[in-house]
């Protein structure tokens, strides 16, 4: 195992986290030239209507359009999550960590998991606004649309990640979901995918590769020594936002449905078929597969499978089933 030398002493591997070189990647992104509007913005089996019959029925220009405002949708749901769920959450571990103060590494760790955060945030948004100028000149968020309730709940949990230790989990959850889709936009061919949202996700990589590892670590600090009772409950509330917030988000992909309807009016009679089987996705084995599976996802369920109060899990999330302790590999 490679280790760096620290003053005299080997260094931990938070402390290697924290003193990643920042990627130079997304320093060469084009912000001048105008969007390529021929080519994908995303990788086509990441979007939701892929796993329904009536995608099979939109023309290729609509596929490709259906695409580009799906990749735009998830640039505005990550850069929320990183400016007004992470970011918070994060500055507020560094001050309400319980009755005992941080390990340094972990503490640096923390610092540098925030500013990476902020600064995918700027790229997401710039990402959009160079896709639609006239939609993101003076707003971040055209389709995203979660309800008002639940955002305010995200912003309280955010901001007392000790007292709503869930909070961890629905960052390690989000960050390897988010690696993942940086894996499948990294292997579509370079000749259809837009270059710099190629160049977007492949700076997002390493990242977020190392984002999980942190909150693995964090997971172990803030949530492993807690009571029965909070873990309990932390389960219950992580269960309830995952089924009704993150498998499925009905809201904003029935807003993009409904904008790409507005764009190409001869869609119009197959909005309501549309709209009933992206809601009929919470069935689908394929679509939980890409969502959150044991390949999607694979270090968010080898921790539920170690805390017995996650095997709930099970009853939203499709594709996941507990594994018994004598058959996980250490």
């Amino acid at each position: 195992m490679l280790t760096i030398e620290t003053g005299g002493r080997r260094a931990s591997t938070l402390e290697r986290l924290a003193a990643a070189p920042v990627r130079p990647g997304e320093d060469g992104i084009d912000w001048r030239t105008p969007i390529d509007r021929s080519r994908w913005f995303f990788c086509e089996t990441l979007t939701p209507l892929y796993y329904t019959k009536v995608y099979r029925d939109l023309g290729t220009e609509h596929k490709l359009r259906y695409n580009q405002l799906t990749a735009m949708m998830a640039n505005e749901i990550i850069a929320f999550m990183e400016t007004e769920f992470l970011v918070a959450a994060l500055t507020a571990v560094q001050s309400c960590d319980g009755n005992r103060r941080m390990a340094p590494d972990l503490h640096a760790a923390v610092l540098r998991f925030r500013d990476d955060e902020r600064r995918h945030a700027d790229i997401w948004q710039n990402l959009n606004r160079l896709s639609e100028p006239e939609w993101y000149a003076s707003v971040n968020r055209r389709l995203m649309n979660i309800p008002r309730g639940a955002l305010m709940a995200a912003r309280l949990i955010a901001r007392r990640p000790v007292a709503f230790p869930v909070v961890f989990w629905i960052q390690l959850a989000q960050e390897e979901r988010s690696l993942e889709i940086s894996r499948r936009c990294m292997r579509v061919s370079p000749e259809m995918m837009e270059p710099r949202y190629a160049t977007a996700y492949g700076a997002h990589l390493p990242d977020e590769a190392r984002h999980v590892q942190i909150d693995r670590h964090l997971i172990d600090y803030f949530y492993r020594p807690r009571s029965i009772a909070v873990r309990q409950a932390s389960a219950l509330l992580f269960r309830m936002i995952v089924g009704t917030l993150l498998v499925t988000p009905v809201h904003s992909t029935g807003r993009v449905v409904r904008v790409l309807a507005a764009e190409y009016p001869e869609l119009a009679p197959l909005v309501p078929q549309m709209l009933r089987q992206l809601r009929e996705l919470g069935s689908s084995v394929g679509y939980h597969e890409m969502m959150y599976s044991r390949r999607s996802t694979p270090v968010t369920f080898a921790l539920f499978d170690e805390f017995p109060e996650f095997h709930q899990m099970r009853a939203v999330l499709r594709a996941y089933e507990p594994k018994p302790a004598w058959s996980r590999v250490k």
